[in-house]
């Protein structure tokens, strides 16, 4: 095992050239053989933890080819290459980094993970990453018959198919119905997908690295899928996956709000089949205290606790689906968005009856914030404004004429100078010799 600090020259050399992003003479070293692939650094750093830092992709791959350790744990505040690759905010060497066996819940000497630190300096992506992933060999796994089973759970054709579905990070129910209105092969062959998908909440809540996150999203994308399956099946509702959306998107007389997507993804979490496991504990927690209707809803709560807090914020997202993109106001109350014409009409039955009020209440914002504005600027120039004094103009500057700031600057820089010459007293008795 190499030992922190103990580095070759041209060990050393290599450590700076990847922090200085010379990475063709850092492949030329890598190359020579003359270099220990997991040597460490007096902090206990490799050199895929730095190229993970610097947010190199490429380099990551190149060092893991070569051997590297992705799960060297040997730094002095044991991180790993995965919590440098979070910090950097760089996405595609995280990605790196999981697909060649990252550990996900291996916590630094604080008890914090990846995601967890990911998360505390903003870096979403990478959190909605790790908290998403699920390799392609994950699924494989499934294709091929297992002890005495004489065919396999999972058709090799379904995989990349169940793949994208499995990782992605739209978890509002209506655009997983809409995804699977366009993607009828995940809805004819449900049953078989969703008994996959259950036994990796399994493996993920049974095994070793336990990954709740994880579980509870294959969790709640299975159930989805199978109430999407019965609708279009007609065994619950009426009108297939069409009618499933507009159960959905039928709001609440009172308000508006849409209760069916509130109740669905309510009745998702109770029926998580491991109750001990923590983050079913905080879903409920959060959520069962909440009158529905009100914030948080269960909606953004299993969205901040999947992908990340940031993701939760849908206020300026398409209001039926949640998406981000091509977000347009209703041209009458410009108070409500949508990403197509699809989800308007969607949610028509439901904005018609509101709409004329909330062009009053838009309006009424508009003119609250043009006096707002307004009244800021007259503030403003009342501060300026030169008044006479003993029968001089003087300038004011925030209520102070001329004389006063003066004087303000003459008595700092007295305080100042008491202050220094109080701390050189100080620091001289400090030094004392304290002997007989």
């Amino acid at each position: 095992m190499a030992k922190m600090g103990e580095l070759s020259e041209n060990e050393k050399l290599l450590f700076s050239h990847l922090n200085k992003g010379n990475d063709q003479e850092a492949i030329k070293l890598l190359s020579s053989g003359d270099v220990r692939v997991d040597c460490l650094d007096e902090h206990g750093m490799t050199p895929l933890m730095n190229a993970a830092y610097k947010g190199k992709a490429e380099m990551c791959e190149l060092l893991l080819a070569q051997g590297a350790d992705v799960n060297s744990n040997y730094h002095e505040h044991q991180y790993t290459a995965l919590m440098f690759s979070c910090l950097s905010g760089s996405v595609d060497a995280t990605r790196v980094l999981l697909e060649a066996g990252a550990r996900v819940n291996a916590e630094n000497n604080l008890g914090r993970t990846a995601a967890q630190l990911g998360a505390f300096v903003g870096q979403t992506d990478c959190v909605s990453l790790i908290n998403n992933f699920l390799s392609v060999e994950d699924l494989e796994y499934y294709t091929k018959p297992q002890g005495l089973e004489k065919e396999p759970k999972l058709s090799a054709t379904l995989v990349p198919v169940l793949h994208k579905f499995a990782v992605t990070q739209k978890l509002s129910p209506v655009k997983i119905a809409m995804y699977l209105r366009e993607n009828q092969q995940l809805i004819e062959n449900h049953k078989s997908l969703v008994k996959v998908m259950e036994l990796l909440v399994e493996s993920n809540i049974k095994s070793s690295e336990m990954h709740e996150v994880l579980a509870m999203k294959m969790h709640y994308l299975a159930f989805l899928l199978k109430t999407c399956a019965r609708w279009h099946e007609g065994l619950e509702g009426k009108d297939g996956i069409e009618g499933f959306l507009k159960y959905l998107t039928k709001g609440r007389p009172s308000d508006g709000f849409f209760l069916n997507v509130e109740d669905l993804i309510r009745q998702a979490i109770r029926s998580f089949d491991y109750p001990e496991c923590t983050i079913f504990k905080q879903l409920v927690q959060t959520i069962a205290p909440v009158e529905k209707g009100r914030d948080p809803t269960a909606l953004s709560v299993i969205t901040q606790c999947i992908n990340g807090l940031r993701c939760a914020d849908f206020s300026d997202c398409c209001c039926v689906c949640t998406e981000k993109k091509d977000v347009k106001k209703c041209s009458a109350c410009k108070m409500v968005g949508y990403c197509s014409v699809s989800c308007q009409k969607l949610h028509w039955q439901t904005h018609k009856k509101f709409c004329k009020q909330l062009a009053k209440d838009y309006e009424k914002q508009l003119v609250a914030k043009l006096e707002a504005e307004k009244l800021q600027e007259i503030d403003k120039t009342e501060k300026d404004k030169p008044v006479e004094v003993n029968g001089e103009n003087k300038c004011v500057l925030n209520g102070k004429d001329d004389q006063s700031m003066n004087y303000q600057k003459t008595a700092t820089k007295n305080e100042d100078a008491t202050a220094a010459q109080l701390h050189d007293d100080n620091r001289e008795i400090k030094h004392e010799p304290t002997g007989t």
